[in-house]
């Protein structure tokens, strides 16, 4: 969890094309908002299933993850290591 994010929104939507660092070392880019299949709705080993899992996302977030695609219900960012790094629990979070 990052601090000081609003809980409100998908914050990570504002974050595609830029770099997270984190830490003293790590270097993300996010490349793409991250979209969701039924499989989070699903039953997993003693889980059970969650139908509503979607439902928010659904509602609230359909954005296209790609110019090419038609938008999704998405949660979350596919990001690439541009630099390496450990990370403690507390790191500072900068979107750069």
């Amino acid at each position: 969890m990052i601090d000081d994010v609003p809980a409100d929104g998908f914050v990570e939507n504002e974050w595609v094309g830029r770099e997270l660092r984190i830490g003293d070392a790590l270097v993300l880019r996010v490349l793409a908002a991250t979209p969701r299949c039924a499989v989070p709705t699903l039953a997993h080993g003693e889980l059970p299933r969650q139908v509503a899992a979607l439902r928010a996302p659904a509602r609230l977030n359909r954005v296209a993850p790609l110019p090419q695609l038609d938008p999704q219900p998405c949660v979350g960012a596919y990001a690439l290591v541009v630099r390496a790094g450990r990370v403690a629990q507390g790191a500072l979070v900068e979107v750069g």
